[in-house]
C-alpha cells in the first residue's frame, strides 16, 4: 500500500463504482471463470486479468493507481465471495458482523490493523459473513481499505464500531459498570 496519505474518491463516486461492479458480478451471465479467478486470488499475488476486464468494462473509470489496484482487487474479491446480492447499501458492515456473532477481538484487530494486514483481515471477516449468508454495504469495506489519512480512518472505524455495538445482541454486551458500593 501507499505510505502517503490518500483519501478514497468522493463517497457518491465510490458508491456508484461499487454498485456498478457488484451489479456486473451479480448478473447470471457474468463469466464463472472470471469469478473463480477473482476468488482464487490472495494478497501479494498477481492481480488476475479478470479484475482488469471487470474494471475496464464496468467501473466507468480509468484503472486505479498501481498502489490501489490490490485494494480494489480485495474489494472485488469480497463481492465475488459474498455472491449476487453482496452489496446491500441498507446493511452496515458493523451491523452484519454483530448480528452474525463476529467476535469483538477480531473486529478490534481488523480496525487497528496496519495497511498491509487490513486486506487479509477484511477477507477473513468476509469469509465469516459469507458462510453465514450475510451481505453488507461494501462502500464501508472500501472506505476501510482505501482511507489512509489517520483522522478519516478513525471516522470510518468509529462508524463500523458504532454499528457493531448498536446491533450487538444484548446477551453479548459487556456488563455495565456498577456505580454503587460493591
Amino acid at each position: 500500500m501507499n505510505a502517503q496519505a490518500t483519501v478514497p474518491p468522493q463517497e457518491s463516486s465510490l458508491a456508484s463504482t461499487i454498485t456498478r461492479l457488484a451489479t456486473a458480478i451479480g448478473k447470471p451471465h457474468y463469466p464463472t471463470g472470471d469469478r473463480a479467478a477473482i476468488r482464487r486470488w490472495a494478497p501479494r499475488q498477481a492481480v488476475p486479468l479478470a479484475f482488469y476486464r471487470l474494471w475496464l468494462r464496468h467501473a466507468d473509470a480509468g484503472l486505479p493507481s498501481q498502489g490501489q489496484t490490490e485494494v480494489w482487487q480485495t474489494i472485488v474479491w469480497c463481492m465475488v465471495t459474498l455472491g449476487e446480492s453482496a452489496h446491500t447499501p441498507s446493511r452496515r458492515l458493523g451491523q452484519a458482523l454483530a448480528e452474525s456473532r463476529y467476535s469483538e477481538g477480531r473486529l478490534e484487530r481488523l480496525l487497528s490493523a496496519p495497511d498491509e494486514v487490513r486486506p487479509e483481515l477484511l477477507m477473513s471477516a468476509v469469509r465469516f459473513l459469507a458462510a453465514k449468508g450475510e451481505c453488507f454495504d461494501l462502500v464501508e469495506a472500501a472506505q476501510l481499505l482505501l482511507t489512509t489519512d489517520e483522522d478519516r480512518r478513525e471516522s470510518v472505524n468509529r462508524r463500523i464500531a458504532e454499528a457493531f455495538y448498536r446491533y450487538l445482541p444484548k446477551n453479548r454486551r459487556p456488563p455495565a459498570l456498577s456505580s454503587g458500593p460493591i
